[in-house]
């Protein structure tokens, strides 16, 4: 009898500390220390105990390996021990037995454990931090050889630092306490989001662009400059895909002032900064700010002229829209209707129609709303096509040179919606 409470009492404590390092295992290969931060108030200056781990997660990886390896090895051969101690007629039967129900239950605990922890991984590490000082301290000696041979998986190596995910779970609590405004928040989100937005989606199409041929009289390029009330214009020799540089209005009106209409386009040219449509915004600013450049004509795969971006088409990706008073006449790129819907242009940005919209539309061959449009129906639409997408119904109210310039789109009501889908299968279904 006392030796069955021995091998009870032994495995319990065993499987004790099995759970412990499952649970410390789990909880410090999940944190990071941007959260570990966000737990300051609560737990003070117990979080820089933890984070001092963090620095060391090889040889604490490796301490709770070999507490693992240990605790189930010393579980098993407890087990067994005691087995074959005890006069039993099938002695391997009964160890195989034995060996099954003892690892089953291990393994149950140890998820039970692990879902447990998962809950709140940051409280459990800051909790379990002396446990673990305490355990790097006593197997110390083995450490450089288990830290050297292991190899498990698992983001350990990068738990440490700061990541992007990290860094928006921070403003979001920032945001919910009242440190941050919510604009704030939204324009620090889009700082993030220049990594993974390109020119094409934000750079003025080739049909929008003002662009003047290098023939051009000086009088008509000054009164096209002072009319659209640009700084800088692309000048191009017999087609917009040979665009031979950039004219600065100051330039132009520095020789107007001077030379009258002697002076000739060509002579008043600056070199053109050339990027592809695929161009990341974040390289693409820099770029601009090392070269010290504010516009860079966007060519597509063939080499032909795409459009434009300036800097501060990269800027209001940040701030939003910035308007000057050369902005006033410029249409707002949507407006509220009395029915409940929406007039869009044609050019807005699909991710921002489903912002607006609260719907899901996705195209890998268009970025704005017009390219969905032309992508679904596979050809010029006329004025008053729609296109129903479940219950969101887009109608095409402008169309000019083939280009979409206006869109409408309002959610159907559920039950006209419900009513569409029963007769379109009564339609298809006939008797």
């Amino acid at each position: 009898m006392t030796d069955l409470l021995i091998a009870v009492g032994g495995i319990i404590l065993l499987l004790a500390l099995d759970l412990i390092g499952i649970a410390a295992r789990t909880s410090f290969l999940q944190i990071t220390q941007a959260r570990l931060l966000m737990q300051r108030e609560e737990f003070g200056a117990r979080v820089h105990n933890t984070l001092g781990l963090l620095g060391r997660l090889p040889r604490l990886r490796a301490s709770l390996n070999l507490l693992l390896v240990l605790t189930r090895f010393l579980i098993a051969g407890i087990s067994l021990l005691f087995i074959f101690t005890r006069p039993v007629t099938y002695p391997w039967l009964a160890a195989g037995l034995g060996l099954f129900v003892t690892a089953l239950l291990v393994f149950w605990l140890e998820w039970a454990v692990e879902r447990l922890v998962t809950r709140n991984t940051d409280a459990w590490a800051i909790r379990l931090t002396g446990f673990v000082r305490l355990l790097m301290v006593l197997v110390g000696l083995l450490l450089v050889p288990l830290a050297i041979s292991d190899g498990s998986p698992g983001p350990v190596e990068v738990a440490g630092g700061v990541t992007e995910d990290d860094l928006k779970s921070l403003v979001d609590a920032g945001q919910e306490e009242g440190v941050f405004e919510k604009a704030e928040q939204q324009m620090i989100y889009s700082i993030f989001e220049l990594s993974d937005t390109v020119a094409r989606e934000i750079m003025v199409p080739r049909i929008d662009m003002l662009a003047l041929d290098v023939e051009t009289p000086l009088v008509q390029a000054v009164d096209a400059i002072l009319q659209a009330g640009y700084s800088r214009v692309p000048v191009y020799e017999e087609s917009v895909d040979n665009t031979l540089g950039l004219l600065y209005a100051k330039d132009l009106l520095r020789a107007w002032r001077e030379t009258g209409q002697m002076e000739t386009l060509h002579r008043l040219l600056r070199p053109a900064y050339f990027v592809p449509e695929g161009k990341k915004l974040d390289k693409l600013m820099a770029e601009m700010r090392n070269h010290r450049i504010h516009m860079a004509i966007v060519v597509d795969e063939y080499g032909g002229v795409a459009g434009l971006v300036t800097l501060e088409d990269i800027v209001e990706e940040i701030f939003g829209e910035i308007r000057d008073e050369y902005d006033q006449s410029e249409e707002a790129p949507y407006q509220k209707l009395q029915d409940d819907g929406y007039l869009f242009l044609g050019r807005i940005a699909l991710d921002d129609f489903n912002e607006i919209m609260g719907s899901e539309l996705v195209s890998d061959e268009a970025d704005s709303l017009g390219g969905y449009i032309y992508g679904c129906l596979g050809r010029v639409p006329n004025v008053g096509e729609t296109i129903r997408q479940d219950r969101l119904l887009l109608t095409v109210e402008q169309v000019s040179s083939r280009q979409i310039r206006k869109v409408s789109a309002r959610w159907l009501p559920l039950e006209t919606h419900t009513d569409a889908n029963r007769d379109g299968e009564n339609e298809e279904n006939p008797g």
